[in-house]
C-alpha cells in the first residue's frame, strides 16, 4: 500500500500539531511546517517517530510567494502530495478604525494569500487526486459584522470563497477542497469564562476533534464531499442566534 503524504502548515503546536499526530497514527507520511525549524517542530517530529510514524520538517514564510515555493520544493515529487491542510492563521484583534495597518497586512498575507499560494503550488504535486482542507472560523458562512475580530474574519471569509471556487475548479482533477471551522477550543486564546453557558453542548471543543474531522475529509469515506464548510463548535452559532 502506498503511503499517503500530507502537508500541514503551522503544525508544530496546537491544532496543527494535533492534526499532524493524528494523521501519523492513521499511517500518513507527515510534512510538518514551521516558519523556521523550532524546538517545538523538532519535538513534534520526535513524537511522530515515537508513534512509529514518518515525517520531516519543512520551513518557509507562507506570507510570501517565495516562501511557499520553497516550502513546496521540499516535497519529493515522486511521493507527491495527497493532502494539504492550510492550518496556519495569524490572529490580531482590534477595531478597524484603529487597527495598525501592519496587523491588517500581516493577516491578509499570512491567512488569505498564504492559503492561495500553498493551494495553487500544491496542485501539481497531487498527481492522482487529493484533498485540500482549509481551517476556517465558526459561523463564517453567515457571520454578521464584528468590532474586534473583523480583519481576521475578512481573511476567513476570503478563504471560504477560495474553498468553494477551488472545489468547483479542481473537481475534474479528482481534488476535493473543504473547510473546517472550529469554534471555542479548550486551548483557545480567547476562551470565555462563561463558555458553559454560551455553548449549547456545555464545553469547548478539542484539537483532537478537529484533527479527526480533517482526517475524515481526506479519507475515501468522504470521497463525495467537496466545497463544504463544517462548523465544529458545539452549536455555538445556534446559541448566538437565540435558537437555544
Amino acid at each position: 500500500m502506498t503511503t499517503r503524504s500530507a502537508l500541514i502548515t503551522g503544525s508544530s503546536v496546537r491544532v496543527g500539531k494535533a492534526i499532524a499526530l493524528h494523521l501519523s497514527r492513521c499511517g500518513w507520511f507527515v510534512h510538518l511546517h514551521a516558519r523556521t525549524e523550532t524546538p517545538e517542530a523538532r519535538r513534534t517530529l520526535s513524537e511522530i517517530e515515537d508513534l512509529g510514524g514518518q515525517g520531516k520538517i519543512l520551513t518557509g514564510d507562507i506570507s510570501t510567494r517565495a516562501g511557499c515555493m520553497g516550502l513546496m520544493a521540499g516535497i519529493d515529487p515522486v511521493m507527491g502530495l495527497d493532502l494539504l491542510v492550510n492550518n496556519i492563521g495569524a490572529y490580531r484583534t482590534g477595531p478597524l478604525s484603529s487597527l495598525p495597518c501592519e496587523d491588517w497586512d500581516m493577516m491578509m498575507r499570512t491567512n488569505l494569500d498564504g492559503t492561495f499560494h500553498c493551494s495553487q503550488l500544491a496542485i501539481p504535486l497531487m498527481n492522482h487526486g487529493g484533498s485540500i482542507v482549509n481551517l476556517g472560523y465558526v459561523g463564517i458562512s453567515s457571520m454578521a459584522g464584528t468590532t474586534r475580530t473583523a480583519a481576521y474574519s475578512v481573511t476567513k471569509a476570503g478563504i471560504l470563497m477560495l474553498t468553494r471556487s477551488l472545489a468547483l475548479e479542481l473537481a475534474p482533477k479528482g481534488i476535493r477542497v473543504n473547510m473546517v471551522s472550529p469554534g471555542q477550543l479548550d486551548n483557545s486564546v480567547d476562551l470565555p469564562e462563561d463558555y458553559a453557558r454560551r455553548i449549547p453542548l456545555g464545553r469547548p471543543g478539542t484539537s483532537q476533534e478537529i484533527a479527526e474531522l480533517v482526517a475524515f475529509l481526506a479519507s475515501e469515506q468522504a470521497a463525495y464531499i467537496t466545497g463544504q464548510n463544517i462548523d465544529v463548535a458545539g452549536g455555538l452559532m445556534l446559541a448566538l442566534r437565540g435558537e437555544v
